[in-house]
């Protein structure tokens, strides 16, 4: 007798993990700097379409942090929509682990962003090529401050 066969049941993102070397907040501060600087940059493929939002742990409490990117919700007050994209990063001995999961992109997208995020995550610096699925390397570091969204203030007059 045949039974009818069940349909496989899958989490709705894909997750992936990449031990990095460095503590939980240093890690999530380069890869922070990198989201902000090249997929929301001033030219950056995710900044009309979608929003960015972190939380981190202070060190004292062990650095826990995780990145989410939501679609933009054009329709509410409040822009972050359903979650297109995360990174969490958590301790684990002397390392910091990145798990990746892909809610809404495209395969080959969530990868090159993966890939983005595991070298600035190793202290690396560049782009992925949005046409070509590479990333070319950019040997400077952006500015902190720009980097960071951090505002320049003027110096005080006296």
């Amino acid at each position: 007798m045949n039974l009818p066969s069940l349909p496989s049941l899958q989490a709705p993102g894909t997750i992936t993990e990449a031990p990095i070397v460095g503590s939980p907040t240093e890690v999530y501060e380069r890869v922070a700097r990198g989201v902000l600087g090249c997929w929301f940059g001033a030219n950056g493929p995710l900044k009309k379409d979608y929003v960015y939002h972190a939380e981190a742990e202070p060190p004292a409490k062990g650095g826990k942090a995780e990145i989410v990117i939501h679609e933009r919700d054009r329709t509410s007050d409040n822009p972050k929509g359903l979650r297109a994209y995360r990174i969490a990063i958590t301790p684990e001995n002397d390392a910091t682990t990145l798990v990746f999961e892909n809610f809404k992109f495209p395969e080959a997208t969530a990868k090159s962003m993966e890939g983005d995020a595991r070298r600035w995550g190793s202290g690396a610096f560049g782009c992925a090529e949005v046409e070509t699925g590479g990333w070319s390397e950019n040997k400077s570091a952006p500015p902190a401050a720009q980097a960071t969204g951090a505002k320049k203030h003027p110096p005080k007059k006296d």
